[in-house]
């Protein structure tokens, strides 16, 4: 990421639709490319700030300045902002390059340019043998593999990706964050998205938006902060009271195993942080004789998403249930699946 002049600041935003706030007095800076994770529960307010970061609404009270001052929707800012919709909509009987030239031409670019930029926007997402098809003939993937080659058409500055990968495969998927990570490396890139742990990986800074209210924003590892989660593959599986010894550990907020895979939410507020929490975690499975095969960050993204949003359920107690080797935390958090399950009834109606 580079130095940069102000890419997005907004001041004191609120927007109302009748009776309803739909976004509260937010502030948020982007000074730097890279790619920002927008995130929040459904109705939060995410499509509602996009729509009025692009310019679909007009700003009620407060300020959005875009790329170093301009207002949404100005004239300066067309090819230099681009937005994906989350079902974005195309004709279905007009080829696919018909369209995306079209859209070129809106911007003011034609004839053999326009070309090479659609033919270079479809190659990029694996579409360019599609060319010449109409979009009623596409799967729902291909629709949004092509609904993010029309959002980066043209080298935006600034690009906001709504669900860029709800309902591809994981071979699409792989190729999307790929190139969401490279436009990165010279735009800004606001990804919103309920899969927390694609997000995780993926992303450079986080907010999170509830109820129209920006509650945390800044680097993943800041938001995240003192709640951090492991996924922890070990060569056998252990006995409830080997679990209730790692439970036990002052810095392990809770743990869950299934089979050989340990879950373990780990707080890093401590002196010493992240790599004293995790010493103290290694060195008791050692004394364990379960030294771990395989070791990696899991879901804190989605743990820190649970307790800003209010969805985590703390438990009164840190006891686990001594129900055999597959016994589970009482305080485990909420299936990834779900927040995925959310995904689909995201829609224009997110205010």
């Amino acid at each position: 990421m580079m130095d940069s002049h102000s890419l997005l600041k907004i001041e004191r935003l609120s927007h109302r639709f009748g009776d309803k706030v739909a976004i509260d007095g937010i502030d948020w800076s982007l000074d730097q490319q890279g790619v920002v994770g927008l995130v929040g529960p459904n109705g939060a307010g995410k499509t509602t700030l996009f729509s009025l970061i692009a310019g679909f609404l007009r700003v009620q009270e407060g300020s959005i300045a875009v790329l170093d001052g301009a207002a949404p929707g100005s004239r300066s800012l067309v090819s230099r902002v681009a937005v994906m919709p989350q079902d974005a909509i195309f004709a279905r009987d007009v080829s696919i390059v018909d369209q995306m030239l079209f859209l070129r031409s809106l911007d003011g670019v034609t004839g053999a340019t326009a070309r090479q930029e659609v033919v270079a926007a479809l190659d990029s997402v694996g579409l360019a043998d599609q060319l010449d098809r109409g979009a009623a003939v596409l799967s729902h993937g291909m629709g949004k593999r092509l609904g993010v080659a029309q959002a980066i058409l043209g080298s935006p500055e600034l690009i906001l990706l709504d669900e860029p990968t709800a309902g591809l495969d994981p071979a699409n998927a792989m190729q999307v964050r790929a190139l969401i990570r490279n436009l990165g490396k010279k735009a800004l890139v606001i990804v919103s998205s309920h899969n927390l742990l694609e997000l995780q990986d993926l992303i450079d800074e986080v907010a999170v938006i509830v109820a129209g209210k920006m509650v945390a924003s800044g680097p993943i590892d800041e938001v995240t902060g003192s709640a951090r989660r492991f996924e922890i593959r070990l060569g056998r599986a252990i006995s409830p009271g080997d679990l209730q010894q790692i439970l036990d550990e002052e810095r392990v907020r809770g743990v869950s195993q299934d089979g050989v895979q340990l879950t373990v939410d780990l707080d890093a507020s401590a002196d010493l942080g992240l790599d004293a929490a995790l010493d103290q975690l290694l060195h008791r499975l050692l004394r364990l004789g379960v030294p771990p095969h395989q070791l990696r960050e899991g879901a804190s993204l989605e743990e820190a998403y649970l307790r800003l949003t209010g969805e985590s359920e703390e438990s009164p107690t840190r006891l686990i249930q001594a129900a055999g080797p597959s016994a589970t935390a009482l305080d485990e958090r909420d299936e990834p699946d779900s927040l995925d399950a959310a995904a689909a009834a995201e829609s224009s109606d997110d205010r």
